[in-house]
């Protein structure tokens, strides 16, 4: 048992370190410009190695995506009597993270320019915009599945590109967080009245 919990610590530490350094050259020298080999290389690991653990390349970029989709499942598991739409908009509405609570008056600038630098980097890159879709368009089954209902979850996955959209313009454009709190508020905030209009229950 022991050795089972040494070897899973390892596991988690070797595949964060893959990440760290994934992050550290996608935003130093582009999305299309790194290659698993200069990952590996930076994490003193073997190409196998980080193929093991991420499969490709984009999933390094995206490694956050599963624990999202998982948060977004359980609170719709975990709702009771709520609506579906209800069950996720705090997740939605009261940070610019969906990886992690983060209240909107408790970003800091460094946090702020390091989504900034995120943003760019997803922004040049075709290969990171076709795949960020395609997350997207995936989650569709599962958000059904937990809700009860095909026709919320697709809304709702249109609603999450809305999400995306709204936060990277402002992080593009150069907004302040309090701005895009804002457009997050007159925007997105009023399609998620109207989808909670539409679907009170599922």
């Amino acid at each position: 048992m022991v050795k089972e919990g040494l070897r899973e610590r390892k596991r988690a530490e070797t595949r964060q370190r893959i990440s760290d350094c994934a992050t550290r050259l996608f935003e130093r020298d582009g999305f299309e410009n790194v290659t698993l080999a200069q990952v590996a290389q930076a994490a003193d690991v073997s190409v196998k190695t980080v193929v093991n653990y991420f499969g490709a390349k984009e999933d390094l970029f995206f490694d956050a995506e599963p624990a999202i989709l998982d948060a977004l499942v359980d609170s719709l598991g975990n709702r009771g009597p709520a609506s579906p739409t209800a069950a996720l908009r705090p997740l939605l509405m009261d940070g610019p993270l969906l990886t992690a609570p983060c209240p909107w008056s408790d970003l800091t600038p460094g946090l702020w320019e390091a989504g900034r630098v995120w943003a760019r980097c997803e922004q040049g890159s075709p290969t990171l915009r076709t795949r960020r879709a395609a997350i997207l368009k995936s989650w569709l089954r599962p958000l059904a599945q937990a809700s009860g209902s095909l026709p919320w979850a697709a809304l709702m996955v249109g609603a999450l590109i809305l999400r995306h959209d709204l936060l990277h313009q402002g992080l593009l454009d150069g907004s302040t967080p309090a701005e895009v709190e804002r457009r997050f508020k007159q925007t997105l905030g009023h399609t998620l009245d109207a989808l909670d209009r539409a679907f009170p229950s599922a």
